[in-house]
């Protein structure tokens, strides 16, 4: 007999904590249909094979963009250079027999350009950072971005001829153009991560800082100088016998970077000048080489950070909304970057593009592909044919093009521009281009919201939010709030997927005091009728599990849509208290035999996993 299928939302209760003393009759009403966005937006989730509309683009230009650019202060005295010395040996950070060099050292006026230090942990809190713990590192950075029409600085022209435009000088401010798309006028923000030995004024890194500049983002990017931390160099990275001597100095110097990444955003975001003018719910990261594992790490990825299997998270910054990793490194052929076979970086939702070249040895694609299929967001990995490690001229047009429509896609809200971006093939003309791997969530990052879960120690209870304000507060009282590590993503208020959560404050002075969060109205409307339960409004959206009906066998138990889990509801009578775990980490905790459990009782974005 031929078999009747109807998705339909799960009945959820609110059960178990109704036993420790609140009685109600009312019956439990179905929830509202499952959202029509959502459905239409797993037509999206396609593999290539099956894309109807493939979509071939031209490639843009590699020299001119859609707006002029200007940028911020580098003037370099190149006069106290030395005999046999280079401007890359202070870009750099090569170490001179008499000393260090940095920028820095050659900048004509350090207090007009983006200079900051970094606070390194000390080694007893991370013990990877051996040399280096518990310094302030001299940091400095070059900011490009959209310039008004009415900007008439002159250009600034290095050694090598490479172009600085419009560079500010002495204490100008920057002339940063109003973003005329965008409702308040700001930009989106890309901090870039060059490559090992090398800088943003060298290998051809600054022009394509301009070029991401004049496609209408402020540019941020960092002089990680690791020639002060390891003399490693990218002709032995891969060697084996040599790895293995330096190890320890090469694991600090690559932890060292993501240190930069955090609190160089941590900087510009602090000045007004820049801050006033970009958008920071759209931040993006561009990695290139060792910057893309740097880009991975300041995502939360863990850190392979010893010969013998260690791994050590280096900082988690969550203001990323699309990272791109161009020929990112994964690691070596004789241990992973990130973990055993690169599964550090599961953790990281953040979308993801990952471009790899064929006849790459450095950053070879079977090492990036594993690394981009143990992500748990969106993610794409495209591959040039014959390209080598580096960038070359011939394939630009290409990573330009990729990196353009993918964050246009990302870096917005509009579900169509990322199905849009589900349809493109490749670029026309120039290199070879092909799609290896496609995932695309049916919600955008900007989408989500990570819900992070506390023990409050004073009382002994558990507590879960995903409101900016209340996680700041929160962890701004550590002796009090401690992070258990549990976290899940649920969705925004705003965003067009999932049901608005209800959560309710239940406290009737005595013996009831817990929070209590469902997507079922009637569990809300039935908490709003008890006058120990205080309404706190809706705080964030979630999938509703799905109940799928099977004619005429009994129907089997509710599911979550694809790219998500079921969290389950446990509460605890003698402490009065509920959790809200995610299906991933359940056989990895213990709970005592006084947690009563609920059920699965709504949807979510894993971590864990």
């Amino acid at each position: 007999m031929t078999q009747h299928r109807l998705n339909l939302p799960a009945v959820s209760t609110v059960n178990g904590w109704l036993a420790a003393g609140v009685d109600d009759n009312t019956p439990m009403k179905n929830q509202s249909p499952f959202s029509s966005i959502f459905r239409a937006a797993l037509l999206a989730l396609l593999p290539l094979a099956s894309v109807a509309n493939a979509l071939v683009l031209p490639a843009p230009s590699i020299t001119s963009g859609r707006y002029a650019v200007a940028c911020s202060n580098v003037e370099q005295d190149f006069t106290r250079l030395r005999s046999g010395e280079a401007p890359a040996d202070y870009w750099e950070g090569n170490p001179a027999s008499a000393g260090s060099r940095y920028v820095t050292d050659l900048l004509v006026s350090p207090a007009n350009a983006l200079t900051y230090k970094v606070a390194v942990p000390t080694r007893a809190q991370l013990d990877v950072f051996e040399n280096q713990g518990g310094k302030q590192l001299q940091y400095a950075a070059v900011a490009c971005y959209p310039t008004t029409a009415a900007n008439s600085r002159a250009n600034y022209v290095l050694p090598d001829g490479s172009v600085i435009p419009k560079m500010q000088r002495g204490s100008e401010a920057p002339l940063i153009a109003s973003n005329t798309e965008a409702s308040d006028g700001k930009w989106p923000l890309i901090v870039m991560s060059h490559g090992l030995a090398g800088s943003p004024l060298g290998d051809e890194y600054a022009r394509v800082i301009v070029r991401l500049a004049a496609e209408g983002y402020v540019v941020f990017a960092p002089f990680h100088a690791d020639a002060r931390y390891s003399k490693v160099k990218l002709n032995n990275i891969s060697d084996y016998f040599y790895v293995l001597s330096q190890y320890p100095e090469i694991a600090e110097m690559q932890a060292i970077r993501p240190l930069g990444l955090k609190q160089g955003l941590d900087y510009i975001l602090s000045k007004p000048e820049y801050a006033n003018t970009i958008d920071a719910d759209q931040i993006a990261g561009f990695g290139a080489s060792l910057g893309g594992m740097a880009m991975m790490l300041a995502q939360g990825a863990t850190m392979t950070t010893s010969l013998g299997g260690a791994e050590r998270t280096i900082v988690r910054d969550d203001r990323y909304k699309a990272i791109v990793g161009y020929v990112p490194f994964s690691g070596y052929s004789f241990q992973p970057a990130f973990g055993d076979s690169n599964q550090g970086v599961k953790r990281v939702r953040v979308p993801y593009l990952g471009i790899g070249g064929t006849a790459d040895i450095v950053a070879p694609i079977s090492r990036t592909s594993q690394m981009i299929e143990a992500l748990g967001g969106s993610k794409y990995f495209v591959t040039i044919q014959d390209m080598p490690h580096g960038l070359r001229v011939q394939d630009a047009p290409e990573l330009f093009g990729w990196t353009f429509a993918f964050l246009k896609a990302h870096l917005g809200r509009s579900q169509a521009e990322r199905v849009g971006f589900n349809e493109l093939t490749n670029f026309a003309g120039n290199a070879d281009d092909r799609v290896q791997l496609r995932t695309t969530l049916p919600w955008g990052s900007r989408d989500e919201m990570e819900v992070v879960e506390y023990y409050i120690k004073s009382v002994g209870k558990f507590f879960i939010t995903g409101l900016p304000a209340e996680v700041k507060a929160l962890d701004s009282l550590p002796s009090e709030f401690e992070r258990t590590g549990l976290r899940f993503a649920t969705h925004r208020l705003d965003a067009p997927v999932g049901s608005n959560m209800c959560r309710f404050w239940a406290n009737d002075g005595a013996r009831i005091n817990t929070h209590f969060y469902s997507v079922i109205p009637s569990d809300c409307a039935l908490l709003k009728a008890q006058s120990w339960a205080r309404d706190e409004g809706s705080v964030m959206r979630a999938q509703p599990l799905l109940q799928t009906v099977t004619l005429p066998v009994p129907a089997p138990p509710p599911q979550c849509p694809e790219h998500t889990v079921k969290v389950f509801r446990y509460f605890n009578q003698n402490l009065i208290n509920h959790r809200y775990v995610p299906e991933p980490i359940l056989s990895r905790m213990v709970m005592t035999a006084d947690w009563m459990p609920d059920g699965a009782v709504f949807c979510a974005g894993a971590y864990d996993r």
